[in-house]
């Protein structure tokens, strides 16, 4: 009984560890992330089986794949730091106007403040 159970969980690893991988499988697939993530698990399946020549096939589309994708990024990428450069500027030019408005907000208190005393030393003066 025992043999069996053995032999049968050695088959079933066995399917699994010799699967056939088919490297042509994400060729169709027009969507270049979709087809990075298949090529992906293909590459999984490869190191899986140990097989060096389909490793290097799958490298190869990958590589091609990720030039492709690259292209796009690259525009993205300028985009996205002219947009960081004005978000930087503007930020800038909030802090000035909030520097501005504090500094004459802190004057003006002082100011106040100021007064307030002179009155109560000119109220004391009086007193006496």
């Amino acid at each position: 009984m025992k043999l069996i159970i053995y032999t049968s969980i050695f088959l079933i690893v066995s399917n699994f560890a010799f699967a056939d991988i088919k490297v042509n499988k994400c060729d169709n697939i027009k969507d270049d992330r979709q087809k990075t993530s298949c090529l992906n698990k293909l590459k999984l399946q490869a190191i899986k089986e140990n097989s060096k020549k389909k490793i290097n096939i799958i490298e190869d589309k990958l590589e091609k794949t990720h030039k492709k994708i690259g292209k796009g990024v690259k525009k993205t990428e300028k985009g996205v730091a002219n947009l960081a450069k004005k978000a930087g500027n503007t930020k800038k030019k909030i802090d000035e106007k909030g520097r501005k408005i504090r500094k004459s907000i802190d004057e003006k208190v002082s100011n106040f403040f100021k007064k307030g005393q002179n009155k109560i030393k000119e109220f004391n003066k009086r007193k006496e």
